[in-house]
């Protein structure tokens, strides 16, 4: 049932994707298993010629990867100007009113894709209807946080002193010790639910000191297409709070 969700959800993405990529110059794309259902998708597409003409970045090694063997020539650093498009799956979503909210970095890429969907004038997040919740911590999945390692032991310190659960991440398959990020920063799993609110837990990470980046999106997607087992789909319009100067003036060039 979700595979056939995540595929749903993956073909109306790229549906909505294909127009706004034959118009772009500068493409963004996310990191894990829906993103690449996304991509067999557009590459099968008429928007195939301009995927590999544009400029594409990737929030990950993983990403680059796949995209140069798919014969897209790709970048892991973020241009200047901002970016026109970026899409990318997610570990949860949820709405309230029209602000979307998303937890991700199950993949350990949360802060490349942070700073791709905060330069893109235009973010779209997609999901099959597993990842839905009511309320943004319904599912029990930790928020993960990246930090650079000499403040590992004092930022688990001090989440633990206000009464979340943090985990150093260390099932990783590939090798002993915690796991690394593609900006060889640790990962630390954290359970706010039940002690902040996303928002509340949001305001805390981005004033630690030794934080790098974390997996709470909120106000940094314009749209979230979700999927269903019964081959349904349906787009929520999100209202977007988070974009740079590049990605204004981009959208206002549309």
């Amino acid at each position: 049932m979700t595979a056939l969700a995540k595929v749903e959800a993956a073909r109306r993405a790229a549906e909505i994707l294909e127009p706004l990529i034959e118009r772009a110059e500068r493409i963004g794309i996310g990191t894990g298993s829906t993103v690449r259902l996304v991509l067999r998708f557009l590459i099968e597409s008429p928007a195939a010629s301009a995927l590999r003409r544009a400029k594409v970045y990737a929030s990950s090694f993983d990403t680059l990867l796949e995209l140069r063997r798919l014969g897209i020539e790709a970048y892991d650093f973020l241009p200047r100007d901002g970016l026109d498009v970026y899409f990318d799956g997610a570990d949860e979503v949820a709405r309230v009113s029209d602000m979307c909210m998303a937890v991700k970095g199950r993949g350990a890429a949360m802060l490349r894709e942070k700073l791709l969907a905060f330069n893109s004038a235009y973010t779209l997040l997609v999901v099959d209807e597993s990842k839905v919740s009511r309320n943004l911590g319904d599912k029990g999945k930790p928020v993960p946080v990246e930090v650079v390692p000499p403040a590992v032991e004092t930022i688990v310190e001090e989440f633990e002193s206000r009464g979340i659960r943090a985990e150093v991440r260390t099932n990783c398959s590939c090798r002993d010790g915690p796991a690394f990020t593609d900006n060889y920063g640790i990962v630390i799993d954290t359970w706010p639910w039940g002690v902040m609110s996303p928002i509340q837990y949001e305001s805390l990470l981005d004033t630690l000191p030794g934080v790098m980046g974390h997996g709470l999106f909120i106000g940094y997607m314009d749209a979230i297409v979700v999927g269903y087992g019964d081959g349904r789909s349906e787009e929520w319009r999100c209202r977007r709070t988070r974009l740079s100067a590049g990605a204004k003036a981009r959208r206002a060039e549309r």
